[in-house]
Order: C-alpha cells, then sequence, then structure tokens
C-alpha cells in the first residue's frame, strides 16, 4: 500500500516538473522560427543579453516559395514545457531581403514591399493551454519608407510547433500606410491577375480584384459604417496616405477545411463561397485618411 501512494506521488511530482516552463535555449528557439513560420535561421554562434539569444547577421532561409531574408540582429527568448515551445518572443533589426537573380521574384509582393527599404519586427507568441489558444500579441512592423502594422491574432487549436493546423478566431490590425508602399505591391500582384496588365493596369486589376471581395462579403459581419470603411479605403490604395483598422471575429474559426470549401469554388471572390468562410464572423473597419504614420 505504501509502495503505491510513493509511486502515486513520484508520478504527480514527475508530471507537474514536465508541465513547469524552463526557458529555451537558443538552438531549441531557432528550431521554433522553422517549425512557426516556414524559416530556416543560420547564424554565428548565438550571444546572450539578459535572457535574450542574440544571433548578429543571421540569414532566413525560406521554405518552398518563401524568400530568403537577412537581418542585421535577431533577438529571440522563450519557454518549454518538457519538449515542447510554449512561447516565444522576436525581435528583428534591419530585416531586409536577399538579392534574388530569379526572374519569377521580380514580381514577388513580398519582394517590392522590402524593395530599397528594411524594416524592424517585434512578436510575441504564447499557447494558452487552459484556452487551447495560440495568442499572438505585440506585432509591430516599422518599415524604414514609413508604414507601420501592427495587430495581434488568436488561433485555436495551434501551438508553436503546428501553426497550419489551427483556426483563426480573433484578428487585428492597425495599419499606417504612407502612400508609397503599396504602388509597387499592387503592380506586381496586378501583373499575377493579369500577365498583360502593367503599371496603372496592373494597380487597377488589383483595386478591382479587391473591390470584388469588399463588395461580396456578407453585410450580417460588418458592424456599423464598416463597408464604407472598406470602399474608402480601397478607393485610395495605393497612393492614399492614412490608418486603417480591422478587427475580425470568428466564433468557430477560419480553418484549412473553410479555406479548401471556399477556394475550390467556381468563383471563390464571389458571395456564396465568402459567406461560408465568413460564418459567424464580424468584422469592424475604421479608415482615417491623410494620417501620417
Amino acid at each position: 500500500m505504501q509502495t503505491g501512494i510513493f509511486a502515486l506521488v513520484l508520478g504527480l511530482l514527475t508530471t507537474a516538473a514536465l508541465a513547469e516552463e524552463m526557458p529555451a535555449d537558443c538552438t531549441r528557439l531557432a528550431e521554433g522560427l522553422r517549425g512557426t513560420w516556414g524559416w530556416t535561421v543560420t547564424a554565428p554562434p548565438a550571444g546572450s543579453d539578459g535572457d535574450w539569444c542574440v544571433f548578429d547577421g543571421a540569414t532566413f532561409r525560406g521554405a518552398s516559395d518563401l524568400p530568403d531574408l537577412k537581418a542585421d540582429r535577431l533577438r529571440l527568448r522563450g519557454a518549454v514545457t518538457g519538449d515542447d515551445l510554449v512561447a516565444l518572443e522576436v525581435d528583428i533589426a534591419g530585416l531586409r531581403l536577399r538579392p534574388s537573380l530569379s526572374a519569377a521574384s521580380k514580381d514577388d509582393p513580398l519582394r517590392q514591399v522590402f524593395r530599397l527599404q528594411s524594416a524592424d519586427l517585434r512578436l510575441t507568441a504564447r499557447v494558452d493551454p487552459a484556452l487551447g489558444v495560440l495568442q499572438l500579441r505585440d506585432l509591430k512592423l516599422v518599415l524604414s519608407g514609413g508604414s507601420e502594422l501592427a495587430g495581434s491574432a488568436d488561433i485555436a487549436g495551434a501551438d508553436l510547433q503546428a501553426l497550419a493546423s489551427g483556426r483563426l478566431t480573433g484578428l487585428v490590425v492597425d495599419w499606417r500606410l504612407d502612400g508609397r508602399l503599396l504602388l509597387p505591391v499592387m503592380e506586381a500582384i496586378g501583373g499575377r491577375l493579369d500577365p498583360a496588365a502593367s503599371g496603372n493596369l496592373a494597380v487597377d486589376a488589383t483595386r478591382s480584384a479587391l473591390r470584388r471581395v469588399t463588395d461580396a462579403l456578407p453585410d450580417a459581419m460588418l458592424s456599423g459604417d464598416s463597408r464604407s470603411a472598406l470602399d474608402r479605403a480601397v478607393t485610395a490604395l495605393p497612393v492614399g496616405r492614412g490608418r486603417l483598422r480591422l478587427a475580425l471575429t470568428v466564433a468557430e474559426g477560419i480553418g484549412a477545411a473553410r479555406l479548401i470549401v471556399a477556394g475550390v469554388a467556381d468563383n471563390p471572390q464571389a458571395p456564396e463561397p465568402l459567406a461560408t468562410l465568413f460564418e459567424g464572423a464580424t468584422l469592424a473597419v475604421t479608415w482615417e485618411p491623410g494620417v501620417a504614420p
């Protein structure tokens, strides 16, 4: 009897020890970036700055169609529970795209974002085991050209090892546009939508595609003056300066199943597929023109 009680107590203590959060080492943190975001980090041996792991001259090699990136400095810190990474904080200074000679990269929208400019990025990701939610907080992307993007997100059923398996239940975006960033981006996207289009015609193609999507959004999901705000924001692109705020909540979440159903529709931008994709969602939008970043 005493042996059984001792074994039970030992088992409980072992379980508690395994569940305790411990600081993650630098190798585990770098692996977390690959598992979560799809980039493999290569850098000189990590230094330290308090509880931060510091990588000077870090290179991010993208998987599949992701571009390669380089940063002046990458700082990481986080925590593990047993073998699982449960928290990751990222601080990147001087982030820029690595040069590419690939012809396919010339119209890459992400490459156009970083053209002739760099960025600083911060983000905190943490798994809430009680809620079963991966919480992305304190996202801030500051581009040297003047644009800023801040935001947060909740992803149910996801963790730092399997982000794609989750369902997006909440998203907040606060985007300060400088009136210059989106012109080459919209040209690149428009060129993909209509290979015969370039310059202003490519921009018009992108704007028309955006307009079709926003016009097809269900009235039930748009709160207050949100549809009008979306219309004004799309009209102002790409040279309009201002501040765009989006707040999306989805009770059951948007996951792979909904994306597949909407994606295989004859016209994914039609009202019916979008209604399926955003079933149970609420979207609040504000647009403040002329607000300087």
